[in-house]
């Protein structure tokens, strides 16, 4: 009751103090100067962000050092990896003019691809800071500007999108830099570069959060219909696009000519990113003027646009916020969809209370687009990628090829479910934390929810990862004894993740955290994450790879000499053979384990 009155309070606080929108000589005195206010949020800001490094390293110290010993071998396998592209361009391409061409339209799409990636990336960080996070309705109470309010959420995208636009551009600018060894003012723009860089998406992404935002409310259906139109163009447009690249092999002369031409739209003049490239490339080969003019027209948009956006919150930022906060659902009773019946109707030998959690899981989940906007984008990629298997190879050793890529691919497959699983089956015991007396009044025991939640994760998993290893080998047109073994080492890792994610979010609760990000980035999570890691790498080498290692062993495309000769020991015949079957015990083991600790441990619990 605490917690609802003082949301209707703050509410009409908000409608009151809107009113005075335009403010007069006689209101505007409330307000404090814009200089003392900036200098009020920016105290604000630091001591929370002190605070939040001192919890981290002293609650998740683990996390934090596992996160500095992986990111540091991931960041130094791709510099080594990217000098070597380089390397390889220059010493295999005889002409300079088309090498330096091949290195400016590498950066130009590496920078496009992740502008992209950034602006969608804030849009969705931003709407979420500006439109539900729980400071902003205090603040939105308080007597400060809006423009305040909209540059402090900004700054944190800025913040939050920077650091992660750095660390995956810098293995690329040192891997060059390593190549044409360039002099030392390129290491020292370097930085100043990409921090400028990240205004220019992160204000787009800003653009577009508070134009939807402000608008959606009274435009929602004809959006909606926009979006599916726009989506069925997409894709009918990339599937034209895809059928009209070259089949020939790959990394040869056809093959370059004709992808350059494919990405010559990475290289218009008013791109951003093109600005951001030209101006990197100018300061490698010592052109200096050109590298300051370019970071002097990079920082003036920035900061232009960032005045733009600040000019466009001061207008629609409170009506778009008031507009979201009172909108009012339709009192009728919704029919359900297709799938809510599929689940409430189909599964009929799930007990009934059993059903009625799993889909109120479900529908949580799909009405948070922050929860599983940003994995989509990451299965997009995916499956872009997949359709384009074909195009990239080697004829003298396609055998090879398909068998090592397909692996790989779902070895891919499989770290994407251990993200989704840490990510959103993890916490989801640790959600039910605030309304758990609710479940305490109904007549369900505490092992009945765990299973409702293992439930949930098992109709959600399965299906996409089945769907996205097909996907991988009908493209590499794979033997049907792989696909198989690749379905079935799939089905696998989906019953083995979920079970661990669940047994170990009843392990290791959070009761105090509401942020599912929160509660996966804590000690728990993090055991889940280093576990479930260890459990594919399991699963893979028992059910996956031994069809593999088979396929090499008796074919006679891939060094027939040499595998005449090769003789399998016993333990390797045993392994080959029994492998699968061992991966199906391990599962189950893993399963029976995790379930059981975390049972234990939460029926135990006290609220």
């Amino acid at each position: 009751m605490n917690d609802v009155s003082m949301s209707e309070n703050q509410f009409a606080a908000m409608a009151e103090r809107s009113r005075f929108t335009e403010p007069t000589r006689e209101n505007a005195i409330a307000l404090i100067s814009p200089r003392l206010e900036a200098a009020l949020f920016r105290k604000v800001l630091l001591l929370t962000a002190r605070t939040l490094v001192r919890q981290t390293l002293s609650q998740a110290w683990f996390r934090v050092w596992l996160v500095v010993i992986l990111g540091g071998g991931l960041w130094l396998g791709l510099l080594a990896l990217f000098a070597e592209g380089f390397q390889f361009l220059e010493t295999t391409i005889p002409y300079a003019d088309l090498v330096e061409q091949t290195v400016r339209y590498v950066f130009g799409t590496f920078f496009m691809a992740l502008t992209i990636m950034l602006m969608i990336s804030g849009a969705i960080l931003l709407h979420s800071g500006l439109f539900r996070a729980p400071e902003t309705a205090f603040l939105m109470t308080q007597p400060v500007r809006f423009e305040r309010i909209f540059l402090t959420k900004y700054a944190e995208t800025v913040l939050l999108s920077s650091w992660a636009f750095i660390i995956l551009s810098t293995p690329l600018l040192l891997g060059y830099a390593q190549v044409v060894k360039a002099d030392w003012p390129f290491y020292v723009a370097m930085v100043p570069y990409l921090v400028s860089f990240v205004y220019i998406p992160a204000a787009g992404g800003a653009f577009v959060c508070l134009l939807l935002a402000r608008f959606i409310p009274k435009l929602r259906r004809m959006l909606i219909v926009v979006t599916i139109v726009v989506a069925v163009v997409g894709l009918f447009v990339l599937f034209q696009w895809i059928s009209r690249l070259p089949r020939n092999q790959f990394l040869n002369v056809q093959w370059l000519e004709r992808t350059l031409d494919r990405l010559s739209i990475t290289q218009f003049r008013l791109l951003p990113s093109w600005w951001l490239a030209s101006g990197l490339l100018a300061m490698a080969a010592g052109n200096y003027k050109d590298g300051v003019m370019f970071f002097l027209l990079i920082l003036a948009n920035a900061l232009f646009l960032q005045w733009c956006c600040v000019q466009l919150a001061g207008k629609i930022y409170q009506p778009a916020y008031l507009a979201l906060a009172s909108r009012l659902e339709k009192r009728a009773i919704r029919r359900q969809n297709l799938f809510d019946r599929l689940v409430l109707e189909e599964f009929r030998g799930i007990p009934l209370f059993a059903r009625q959690l799993i889909l109120k899981d479900i529908r949580l989940f799909r009405r948070d687009p922050v929860q599983w906007s940003q994995l989509l984008v990451f299965v997009g990629l995916l499956v872009f990628y997949f359709l384009n298997l074909r195009r990239f190879y080697y004829e003298q050793f396609y055998f090879a090829w398909v068998n090592l890529v397909s692996f790989l691919n779902v070895a891919v497959v499989a770290l994407l479910l251990t993200t989704f699983t840490t990510r959103f089956v993890f916490p989801l015991i640790s959600l039910e934390g605030p309304r758990f007396w609710v479940l305490g009044l109904m007549p369900i025991s505490r092992r009945a929810i765990l299973w409702s939640k293992l439930g949930f994760a098992l109709v959600l998993c399965p299906l996409p990862c089945a769907v996205l290893v097909f996907l991988s080998d009908a493209m590499l047109n794979v033997e049907p004894y792989v696909f198989l073994a690749h379905q079935w080492a799939m089905f696998l890792c989906c019953l083995g993740l979920t079970g661990i994610a669940v047994g170990l979010g009843a392990r290791f609760p959070n009761f105090r955290a509401f942020s599912a990000a929160r509660i996966a980035s804590g000690f728990g999570g993090t055991v889940n994450l280093v576990l479930s890691t260890f459990f594919i790498l399991v699963i893979l080498v028992l059910a996956a790879l031994p069809v593999h290692i088979r396929m090499i062993a008796e074919s006679s495309f891939l060094l027939p000499t040499v595998t005449a000769r090769i003789s399998l020991s016993p333990l390797v015949v045993a392994w080959l053979t029994y492998g699968p079957v061992l991966a199906g015990l391990t599962t189950l083991l893993t399963m029976v384990v995790s379930l059981y600790v975390g049972m234990r441990h939460f029926e135990r619990l006290e609220f």
